[in-house]
C-alpha cells in the first residue's frame, strides 16, 4: 500500500529505490510478493461494483461483463502484452552485447512489475475520478 500511495505522490523514484535495493540483495529485478498484484485486483473488483452502480448496470450478467473486462482485459492481458513487447524491445536494443561479457537480459516479472506500477495513478485518474463524477 506503502508503493502505491508513493506512486501518487511527488517522488515515484522511491519505487524505483526499492527496486534497486531488491537487485542488490537478492539478485533480481521483480517483486517477489504478489501483494501489489492482488491488491490493484482488489481495488478494481471494488471499481467494477461502483461502475455498475453509477451505470445503472441490473444484470449480474452486465456485473460480470465488467468485472472481466476490467480485471481480465484491461489489467491482465493488456499488461501481459505490454510487458512482453516492453520486455522484447529493451532486450533488444537498450542492453549492451558485447562478445566476452556476461549476456543482459530484462526479466519478464520486472517489466510486468514497471506496468503494475504504471497502471496504478492511471487507475486512480480513470476508474475513481471518473466514478466521483458521475
Amino acid at each position: 500500500m506503502d508503493q502505491m500511495l508513493t506512486l501518487c505522490s511527488t517522488s515515484p523514484q522511491r519505487v524505483y529505490k526499492t527496486s534497486y535495493y531488491r537487485k542488490q540483495t537478492k539478485n533480481y529485478w521483480a517483486r517477489d510478493d504478489p501483494a501489489f498484484v492482488v491488491l490493484q485486483i482488489f481495488l478494481l473488483f471494488i471499481a467494477s461494483i461502483c461502475y455498475s452502480i453509477a451505470f445503472s448496470v441490473t444484470s449480474f450478467g452486465g456485473f460480470i461483463l465488467n468485472l472481466i473486462h476490467a480485471i481480465i482485459g484491461n489489467y491482465l492481458l493488456m499488461g501481459v502484452v505490454i510487458a512482453t513487447l516492453c520486455r522484447s524491445i529493451c532486450t533488444r536494443f537498450l542492453t549492451v552485447h558485447h562478445n566476452h561479457s556476461v549476456k543482459q537480459n530484462v526479466e519478464w516479472l520486472y517489466a510486468f512489475d514497471i506496468h503494475c506500477n504504471s497502471f496504478f495513478p492511471l487507475f486512480m485518474l480513470i476508474y475513481l475520478l471518473q466514478v466521483s463524477y458521475n
